[in-house]
């Protein structure tokens, strides 16, 4: 190692520079051909990401500290110039640099990792790559209803952590509370309705519950939080003259659009076979047009009706 050392400080300036352009290039090839094979053995999507993340730390790493060997004897000279050139790149690239500290933030604070469902300021979606700048996001909603994909990859700066609210859906408590409004007439049997909107949440969500448990008492074993209703709740308010019942209850983050389409096509078929006990509110509108006048009645002819009979040829005065 120390004759390798020497023999750079032995080479002329113009050598180190071609040495180092060389240098980076080859480096630069094994570590691609690395991220490349290396991977495939494993077998788990998880681990092959990190494998290649970590690939690519390494040949960063080896770059500068062939750099560094290279050019060991001229960097106390070039210090005091670094120093100059390094105050005015880090007023030009304070964007840059505040991005890779935001990357520190990320992986030192836990805020997210790939695979987590985040929210990063007004922008929702799957977490896919975390780099060095920015962070990958595959999208959800916008257009699209619910928390479907919407097909756009998004790449929101490191540094909006520092800035912006960061919501994380997949830390923790992998589950949220989601409720949907069902309005019914003011005839409907309450009781009924109560108990049957009830008894089809604790069918749907039944599967959830023990999960939810577990993990919630996750969360009250490390953190200071009281402990919520996790089963399914009704509850019901007078809205516009019709009765508006509130079905609440927890569903795992990614199930939001399924459960609701289970639990309305479940509240559909019991509705339609309870013998109208239970009967969707619906505000009519009557408009009667053209109403006849009474037989006694002699209806007094308006301007615009003796003009249309001046028009036909009828008498007018």
């Amino acid at each position: 190692m120390n004759d390798l050392v020497t023999h750079a400080a032995s080479l002329s300036l113009l050598a180190k520079s071609v040495a180092a352009v060389i240098g980076i290039l080859t480096i630069y090839v094994l570590f691609c051909l690395l991220e490349r094979t290396l991977p495939h053995y494993f077998s788990k999507a998880d681990a092959r990401y990190r494998a290649r993340k970590l690939i690519v730390l390494c040949g960063y790493v080896t770059i500068l500290l062939f750099l560094a060997i290279l050019f060991e004897d001229r960097l106390g000279r070039l210090s005091f110039a670094i120093g100059i050139a390094g105050a005015g790149l880090v007023v030009a690239l304070q964007d840059v640099i505040a991005s890779i500290a935001g990357a520190f933030s990320i992986g030192l604070s836990s805020l997210y990792g790939v695979g987590d469902r985040v929210q990063i300021g007004d922008t929702r979606g799957d977490v896919i790559d975390i780099g060095l700048l920015r962070t990958s996001l595959m999208e959800t909603g916008n257009w699209v209803n619910g928390d479907q994909y919407n097909g756009r990859i998004v790449r929101i700066p490191n540094s909006a952590v520092l800035k912006a609210t960061v919501f994380n859906y997949s830390q923790g408590f992998r589950f949220i509370w989601d409720e949907i409004k069902v309005v019914l007439s003011t005839a409907s049997d309450t009781q009924f309705a109560r108990e049957t909107f009830l008894r089809l949440a604790n069918e749907a969500v039944g599967d959830y519950l023990v999960e939810a448990k577990a993990s919630w008492k996750v969360i009250t074993d490390n953190n200071r939080t009281a402990n919520p209703l996790l089963e399914p709740t009704v509850a019901l308010i007078v809205n516009a003259g019709g009765l508006e019942f509130s079905i609440s209850y927890v569903v795992d983050y990614t199930k939001r659009t399924v459960m609701k389409d289970r639990l309305f096509s479940a509240i559909v078929g019991e509705i339609a076979k309870s013998n109208g006990k239970l009967q969707w509110n619906s505000a009519t509108t009557t408009v009667i047009l053209n109403q006849p006048a009474p037989a006694d009645c002699h209806p007094v002819p308006t301007q615009n009706s003796v003009a249309t009979r001046n028009r036909f040829g009828a008498p007018s005065r």
